[in-house]
């Protein structure tokens, strides 16, 4: 048996974890062969790459206690630190309000919807809405213009990698 793959607990809710792997980052085949033997763990439904970020997004059943004990049996410890209380930074806890948001739209609608796809759809219907109430020059195209930003900004979704 190869030694375990060592990694940091950076997120945990009902049914989903993030680690970050420690440095150096194994091989892309290291990790998918390590996603492989992750996924047949007992409650593991799911384990996400992001090779970009060097973590791993695990979905599963059950407690976390459990799914940890089941991940460590097949070569991943997880280590928990306490991180200091430091100053708030309301940027980065919009950020990951918007990752917990996005990971749960797309659980409850199986991966069809994420939280770039229903904010467009919801900025583009008021655009609708305020084009339907006549109000072209100020509403609508700054709603239309919001919806466009999004679909510019996409590929730069810093929080959801």
């Amino acid at each position: 048996m190869t030694a375990p793959i060592k990694a940091e607990l950076r997120h945990r809710m009902s049914g989903r974890i993030r680690v970050a792997l420690e440095h150096p980052l194994p091989s892309r085949d290291a990790l998918e062969t390590l996603a492989g033997t992750l996924s047949a763990a007992r409650n593991v439904e799911e384990v996400e790459i992001r090779p970009r970020s060097g973590s791993l997004i695990v979905r599963h059943r059950g407690a976390y206690e459990d799914v940890s004990r089941a991940l460590a049996r097949a070569g991943l410890h997880i280590e928990v630190k306490e991180h200091p209380a430091g100053p708030a930074d309301p940027i980065e806890q919009t950020l990951s309000r918007l990752s917990t948001a996005d990971a749960v739209l797309q659980r409850v609608t199986n991966g069809r919807i994420d939280i770039w796809s229903a904010g467009f759809s919801a900025l583009v219907g008021a655009g609708l809405i305020q084009l339907a109430r006549g109000q072209v020059a100020g509403p609508a195209l700054t709603l239309f213009g919001q919806a466009a930003t999004l679909v510019m900004a996409r590929p730069l979704r810093r929080f959801l990698g």
